[in-house]
């Protein structure tokens, strides 16, 4: 009994038309993967900005509340602790700084810098820097006239 071999073609185009469909899935899932990654980049971008956005109103209004008890009484001893957000946040290095006008947030590379006026309507001097890397809490502190922010509760 002989065997004959033959030509059919047919098979090699059905394992061709297998790659094609496979590279063509795997760039699908490429692309739809790029798509997610840049989805979550800008959606974890836009929760940072407004973390810290809050977290400038916050210590901003403390600040004012800490003016208006001044403004009452000028030997008032106030504290106020503020919760802060993006606390866990170390590797944008942020740093919250008050001066008479305004009370700044900026990171270490400038990317997030970021300002919230103060009144100063009373007659307190303003100060005090923070660097926010691991701070739960910031602490308003009106005392003999200044009003400052730091990590450290009060002891009066």
């Amino acid at each position: 009994m002989k065997r004959k071999f033959v030509e059919d073609d047919s098979a090699a185009a059905t394992e061709i038309g297998y790659v094609f469909t496979f590279l063509l899935g795997l760039m699908f899932l490429s692309t739809f993967s790029i798509w997610v990654w840049g989805l979550e980049v800008s959606t974890q971008d836009r929760w940072t900005e407004e973390a810290l956005e809050e977290n400038l109103l916050a210590v901003g209004a403390a600040v004012e509340r800490a003016d208006e008890a001044a403004r009452l009484d000028g030997d008032a001893r106030y504290a106020e602790p503020v919760e802060m957000y993006l606390s866990s946040a170390s590797g944008l290095n942020l740093e919250m700084w008050l001066t008479d006008d305004a009370i700044h947030l900026s990171d270490g590379g400038e990317m997030y810098r970021t300002s919230q006026p103060i009144s100063g309507a009373a007659a307190t001097i303003h100060s005090g820097v923070v660097k926010l890397t691991g701070v739960e809490t910031i602490w308003v502190v009106l005392d003999s006239g200044n009003v400052t922010i730091q990590v450290e509760q009060p002891g009066f």
